[in-house]
């Protein structure tokens, strides 16, 4: 729990729940910890306990992370964690309610990345097998006590996608014919590199989702004041677990102890963000680079993108989690090449 890990100096020689109690008491009445008054003592008592022991420390890789973030943001009442963490759920945008019934405002969230190595000329996201990754370059000679880290406050907007009709339009058979092109194309870049090519694969849903959280930071950099390379992306489309996802979380950061100014979060409101989603798959439709952009088969060139290019879908590389790789245009609207794949092919497609 955040909560117990920003206050751990004041329970860490706590000796029973009794004590624990006293101490939960005295921050109340301090305001020194907030949130303390949302947890109870037992609950408390027995994540100290586990902490402790060691039991807490499990590991957890770059995409189990995810997870637990996805919990956090479908929850429907979402924890309050001031400063690091504020957020406040808003209606869906009307004219793409059944497609994206949940929008949660961030008003405040908190990212920390840390230095653990380096890798030279290929990066280790470029495979989710540890087996297959780069080597990398240990910080020191020794195993590190302590690692160099940033951490950053900002504001973003999580949309969640309709697990239903995600579901549908993945069974559509266009869908699934675009889907083998790009799984082609994955396959010939990972024969290229020496890599399974049966593996690292992301998914359909992943392209389109991806897709279509590239269009909206393009859009969102021409309207909210930052520019485009200051917006990140959170991609949330594993299908293993309980409960399958689908969403994409916005965000932009600041080393700045205020974090940022809310531009952003005002755009996630109901009129905005409709307007927003209607002029993203609006300028989509038709690429300055077209027919050449459209046409494009990654299974021809080994790539791991189809309908896309700086043009209309790439953004910078700080703001892409795939270092834009899988995307594809007509997974989102009709192109030159594909109308049928569509996942917003019976929407309005017009900039009224």
């Amino acid at each position: 729990n955040q909560i117990l890990t920003d206050g751990w100096t004041y329970f860490e020689d706590a000796a029973s729940e009794d004590e624990v109690q006293i101490i939960c008491n005295t921050l109340k009445k301090s305001g020194q910890l907030p949130g303390i008054n949302k947890l109870t003592p037992r609950d408390l008592w027995s994540a100290i306990s586990a902490r402790k022991s060691g039991a807490a420390r499990a590991q957890v890789g770059s995409e189990d992370i995810k997870r637990p973030e996805w919990a956090v943001l479908t929850h429907p009442n979402p924890p309050t964690d001031w400063p690091h963490f504020l957020s406040e759920r808003v209606d869906a945008p009307a004219k793409y309610s059944d497609l994206i019934p949940e929008v949660l405002l961030l008003k405040r969230l908190r990212e920390v990345n840390a230095l653990i190595g380096y890798t030279r000329v290929e990066a280790p996201e470029e495979t989710d097998d540890p087996d297959e990754r780069p080597p990398m370059a240990d910080l020191c000679r020794g195993v590190p006590d302590w690692v160099p880290a940033t951490e950053v406050h900002g504001e973003g907007i999580f949309l969640r996608f309709s697990e239903a009709q995600v579901a549908n339009w993945e069974r559509q058979s266009t869908v699934q014919a675009r889907e083998a092109m790009l799984r082609a194309g994955h396959a010939g870049w990972r024969n290229a590199r020496q890599l399974d090519p049966n593996k690292g694969y992301p998914g359909i849903r992943y392209a389109m989702l991806h897709t279509f959280s590239h269009l909206m930071i393009r859009e969102l950099a021409l309207e909210c004041g930052y520019n485009a390379a200051s917006i990140r992306e959170r991609i949330y489309a594993n299908l293993e677990g309980e409960s399958p996802m689908a969403g994409i979380l916005l965000y932009t950061a600041a080393a700045d102890s205020d974090g940022t100014l809310g531009g952003l979060v005002e755009l996630g409101k109901p009129n905005n963000l409709d307007r927003l989603i209607r002029q993203a798959i609006y300028r989509a439709t038709v690429c300055s680079s077209d027919p050449l952009c459209s046409e494009h088969n990654p299974e021809q060139d080994r790539s791991l993108h189809a309908a896309s290019c700086h043009a209309c879908a790439f953004v910078a590389e700080t703001s892409c989690e795939r270092g834009n790789r899988y995307l594809d245009r007509a997974l989102l609207i009709p192109t030159f090449d594909s109308r049928d794949a569509a996942f917003f092919d019976d929407m309005e497609l017009s900039n009224g």
